[in-house]
């Protein structure tokens, strides 16, 4: 568990590793890089296009009004650069491809729906609640008032379709769990806490700083303005 400060550039992780890069304006970009299995700090600047990534590289691709989207789209086990334009619906990945798929009302899914270990282009049109997987599949789950969660909740090594309901608390897997964890105001954080395979639960409550993870533990590490990070 870790968070990213805009207002100072601070990282901070629970294990305690604390670094200062990058500042307000940024998005956090947090992803494996090098293909060392661990992931690396990184800052996209929407501004200028600028993503920096410590201790690997500097460059700019996409400009303002685009979505970071990196990750791991070639299934070597090293992220990409890579942008979501919603008014184009251009998806650019540096050095693999850019390809036209959703628009400006959708919201980037991308994830391993076919288990082949390679990240696919992916949207959540909340308006409706579809789901539209480039190649793989088209699927209506949830709908304007759900966040979408998309994990491998099943730990068969395929992206699931899923939806936090902030009003509930409810996490619904399609054709998979329904449970109710969190709340109003809540960040959900998926991920694979316990290295077996699985995403588990989890949510962020900048209020109090409260990690909940279900099943697992609840901790208290940063504060409201910081941007939840799972390592």
């Amino acid at each position: 568990m870790g968070i990213f400060r805009p207002s100072s550039g601070l990282w901070a992780f629970r294990d305690g590793q604390r670094v200062y890069f990058g500042g307000s304006g940024d998005v956090p970009v947090f992803q494996d890089y090098t293909g060392d299995g661990t992931k690396d700090l990184g800052t996209f600047r929407g501004s200028s296009g600028l993503w920096a990534i410590r201790g690997v590289t500097r460059a700019y691709f996409g400009a303002a009004g685009d979505l970071p989207v990196p990750a791991d789209w070639r299934g070597n086990g090293t992220a990409r650069l890579a942008v979501f334009r919603g008014s184009s619906g251009l998806w650019a990945i540096k050095g693999v491809t850019r390809v036209y798929f959703g628009g400006a009302l959708d919201t980037t899914v991308p994830g391993d729906y076919a288990g082949t270990g390679t990240t696919q282009v992916g949207i959540f049109r909340y308006s409706s609640g579809l789901w539209a997987v480039r190649g793989v599949t088209r699927a209506y789950f949830g709908g304007t008032a759900d966040i979408p969660v998309p994990g491998d909740y099943a730990g068969d090594g395929t992206g699931d379709i899923a939806i936090f309901r902030e009003s509930s608390g409810l996490w619904a897997v399609r054709n998979g769990e329904r449970v109710y964890f969190g709340g109003s105001g809540d960040i959900p954080m998926p991920g694979d806490y316990l290295e077996d395979g699985r995403d588990k639960a989890g949510v962020f409550r900048g209020s109090s700083g409260l990690w909940a993870i279900r099943g697992v533990t609840r901790t208290y590490f940063g504060t409201v303005g910081d941007v939840p990070l799972v390592r």
